[in-house]
């Protein structure tokens, strides 16, 4: 056995916080939208183990406050108070603000996306480093296993060169050994990135939508010097709230019906899930060309983008479609997949997708996540990443270039050191296109998803398609309402964008009793209707079906 009494005393620091934080976030999110078209169905966190490591306080601290009214059974959705188990065995499991308000983003019954989520391990950071990774141990010792399948570490902290390296190549293995989404936090300061955790290829490092937190490339010798970070930013006024919150997202997926006992919930998969829902509309500046003109996959500041519960749970939703070296057949709109690319030439797996005529793909989203592989003994060797790339042609077997400037295409993306490809294309015309993933090097296992937002290049809510717009529209917008994705124009999709919502409704509004008029999808902004909007619309109907009905009986 060794000893490695230095990271017992290393630097781990608490990410920034403030116990007054939590907010809308969830709103901001699409958590709330979704909830109000699922309803008591919506997926809750139920059943998903997890686990929340945190750097203790001066004082020794490190546990949520255990009787938080927030995580009582009186409030809980299946009525079961949260059970917090000290992974740790430590003597002093006091109260840790720190500690109770990141549980409190995880899984509480008010300010998480996860309310049903009632079993949490914890444990101090110190001792998962030593104990858990086992650094304490021999150089070929494993480390523990563990049952969870998202891991919340908002902390930071660093070593030595050696000591950080052995530490990152620990916790990359029991991730991919263990299928663990793992969040890892960046410090709300604009300086470069701390070591520990951020340099991980493996894990999710999260910052701010504000940016205010350390940005640039990794750093580490030995460890995928050059990859960018964060990968994703969360509505949050700290960095560990934002950690916290993208963790309680994937809590979230991963109790989704359509994600438990499958692929999806495979860690690689589940990163390009929430990489291919991320948003981008909240950054002026986001780009994949940084300010010294160099290309990377994610943005430098703000990586993907924001995180977008609803995007991915859309992602989810369409299901999995297998790629093929052949002849592959088209996937719809949201989608994902995991299996193995073979290196070489012919090799490449193949997915088509189609913009059908008369629509345009405003957004076209897509995210190819892949693991690290680490071998013992974890003190020395470079990690095992395969290099793969993700690429778009059009009909005609030519990559996608929409001319954004510098020289890059963006239909290519093609790192030679992150884990990570993302194409995001805007303004995507009709037609049949090829994605191609493929490995320049080593077979690897991936995870890939996407998402497509389209828009009819004219809008209608002509549903039944008779050349008015009327009452027996309405009732078809009205059984396809709730609809979330692959939505017709025949079930009540005005606008094109594949679900039935309240804006499809208000086109309805705008044209009811004249001739189904067209709107530019890209000039009209569709107004959300209000309570008393829907009252009135409810008895303009029964008058307008009360009144034909009359009539007819009087023609007899």
């Amino acid at each position: 056995m060794r000893c490695v009494c230095s990271f017992s005393t290393m630097l781990l620091c608490l990410v920034g916080w403030s116990p007054s934080v939590l907010g809308d976030w969830r709103d901001d999110v699409g958590y709330t939208k979704l909830i109000n078209v699922l309803g008591a169905s919506a997926p809750n966190g139920a059943g998903v183990p997890v686990s929340l490591v945190e750097a203790s306080t001066e004082d020794g601290h490190y546990f949520p406050n255990i009787n938080n009214p927030q995580f009582s059974a009186a409030s809980d959705p299946l009525g079961i108070q949260v059970n917090f188990i000290d992974g740790s065995g430590g003597a002093n499991t006091g109260v840790s603000g720190h500690a109770d308000s990141q549980a409190r983003t995880l899984v509480s019954n008010t300010d998480s996306v996860a309310p049903a989520a009632n079993e949490v391990t914890v444990y101090e950071a110190t001792d998962y480093l030593n104990r858990v990774l086992n650094l304490s141990g021999s150089n070929n010792d494993l480390p523990l296993t563990q049952d969870f399948r998202v891991q919340n570490f908002s902390w930071i902290g660093g070593g030595s060169d050696s000591q950080d390296r052995e530490a990152l190549r620990r916790f990359d293995y029991a991730i991919d050994t263990n299928n663990i989404t793992a969040m890892v936090g960046l410090n709300n300061v604009t300086t470069p990135l701390p070591r520990l955790l951020s340099h991980s290829y493996n894990a999710l490092t999260v910052g701010r939508t504000d940016g205010i937190h350390n940005t640039g490339l990794t750093t580490l010798a030995d460890y995928g010097a050059g990859r960018s970070k964060p990968d994703l930013v969360a509505p949050r006024t700290s960095t560990s709230a934002a950690t916290s919150s993208v963790s309680s997202a994937a809590i979230f997926l991963h109790s989704a019906d359509t994600v438990l006992g499958t692929d999806a919930a495979n860690s690689a998969t589940m990163r390009a899930i929430l990489l291919a829902g991320a948003t981008k509309d909240e950054f002026s500046s986001w780009s994949q060309i940084d300010s010294g003109g160099q290309w990377h996959p994610l943005d430098d500041t703000y990586g993907a983008g924001e995180l977008n519960l609803y995007n991915s749970y859309l992602a989810t939703l369409g299901g999995q479609f297998v790629g093929d070296t052949d002849t592959p057949s088209a996937v719809a709109s949201h989608g994902w997949d995991y299996q193995t690319v073979q290196p070489g030439a012919g090799n490449e797996l193949l997915y088509t997708f189609i913009i059908p005529n008369g629509k345009t793909a405003a957004e076209l989203s897509i995210a190819l996540a892949w693991n690290a592989k680490i071998k013992s003994p974890f003190h020395v060797g470079a990690p095992i990443v395969a290099d793969l790339n993700l690429e778009l042609v059009d009909d005609a077997g030519s990559t996608i270039d929409l001319n954004i400037g510098d020289g890059i295409v963006e239909g290519l993306s093609a790192s030679d050191v992150d884990n990570v490809e993302h194409l995001y294309l805007t303004d995507l015309a009709a037609g049949a296109y090829t994605l191609k993933v493929s490995s320049n090097d080593l077979a690897s296992d991936f995870g890939l998803a996407w998402r497509t937002t389209t828009f009819f290049n004219a809008f209608s809510a002509d549903f039944d398609q008779d050349g008015d717009t009327d009452g027996a529209d309405f009732l078809a917008w009205q059984r396809g309402s709730g609809t979330l994705i692959n939505a017709s124009r025949a079930s009540g999709d005005a606008d094109g964008d594949g679900d039935v919502d309240d804006s499809d409704l208000a086109i309805w509004q705008a044209a009811f009793g004249g001739g189904a008029p067209a709107f530019s999808s890209l000039a009209v902004a569709v107004p959300e209707p209000t309570a008393w909007v829907l009252f009135y619309f409810a008895v303009l109907l029964a008058m307008i079906f009360g009144g034909r009905r009359a009539s007819q009986l009087a023609s007899k």
